[in-house]
């Protein structure tokens, strides 16, 4: 290839790169959350925020149910709804940050991040240095990692948690009918009828004492607890395997030069020449000699 050909494909390289940083700054970043693939995500986000309030809602309404029990009985169930709301906020913050990684981070990374990236390439080919080129492919790895790692992890959790979402649903429907038949219970005149018959009228369970109700009130809680743990690894544990996933998936894809092998290859650079530089001035003191 001459030389007046190596200058045309410079130049429109360097064009193209121009074309995509204006694109990405002022037409990516407005357009990108409108793809029916973000909007599917942000659904599917405001679905799950609703199931862990569903969730914390039935909480709440057993932390009514505990009040019938002596302290002695309530107090363990108590701690253990208490332990909960921990892990709810966990999640709530964790599908906050991910629909603000969305609406928010999505049209940062075209506006700011890939125009940097592209600008840094745009380096390489006018000095062709290689430290250029792995800055600008670093760059551009990290933002195609933060554009599709929500998209990503919000599919791969649907697939592979949506049919357990059956056994939430099933415990968030258990604990509100709980809490009906108690305001139901409350609000009844029976005086003939002791305290547990009536409970055990209404929850149509054998309960004729404190630790039968204990069980049952335990019962529940086990299945809150399960379904904390399905709900965990659908809303936290599956986005975050997705970002440490696609990030080496992208760079044993792509086989990034490190800066440590760079920097490492720069001082043996370095060791060379000091040596070279030190064999002259030994044979001129030689000579001299």
């Amino acid at each position: 290839m001459d030389k007046k050909t190596q200058r045309l494909v410079l130049v429109a390289k360097i064009v193209l790169l121009v074309f995509l940083m204006v694109f990405s700054f002022f037409v990516a970043s407005t357009k990108s959350t409108e793809l029916p693939l973000y909007k599917n995500s942000v659904q599917t986000l405001d679905d799950s925020k609703s199931m862990v309030m569903k969730v914390t809602g039935a909480t709440l309404g057993m932390s009514v149910l505990i009040t019938f029990l002596p302290d002695d009985y309530a107090t363990p169930l108590a701690d253990s709804l208490a332990d909960m709301n921990k892990y709810f906020i966990l999640m709530l913050g964790m599908i906050f940050f991910e629909k603000l990684l969305l609406t928010m981070g999505v049209p940062v990374v075209f506006r700011f991040i890939i125009p940097v990236a592209l600008i840094v390439l745009l380096a390489h080919l006018l000095t062709q240095k290689t430290i250029f080129k792995i800055i600008a492919s670093k760059i551009l790895t990290l933002a195609l990692v933060l554009v599709l790692v929500v998209p990503l992890g919000t599919s791969i959790s649907k697939y592979m948690c949506e049919n357990y979402m059956s056994y939430v649903d099933e415990t968030i429907t258990v604990a509100e009918e709980g809490s009906e038949l108690v305001e139901e219970y409350s609000d009844s005149s029976t005086p003939d009828k002791s305290f547990y018959e009536k409970v055990s009228g209404f929850f149509n369970s054998a309960i004729e004492g404190v630790k039968d109700l204990f069980n049952y009130y335990k019962t529940i809680i086990e299945r809150f607890i399960n379904s904390i743990v399905i709900m965990i690894v659908a809303y936290c544990v599956i986005p975050v395997l997705t970002f440490v996933l696609l990030l080496w998936i992208l760079n044993q894809l792509f086989q990034f030069e490190t800066f440590k092998d760079k920097g490492a290859s720069f001082r043996h650079e370095i060791e060379k020449m000091i040596s070279k530089r030190t064999i002259k001035i030994e044979d001129s003191e030689e000579l001299e000699e």
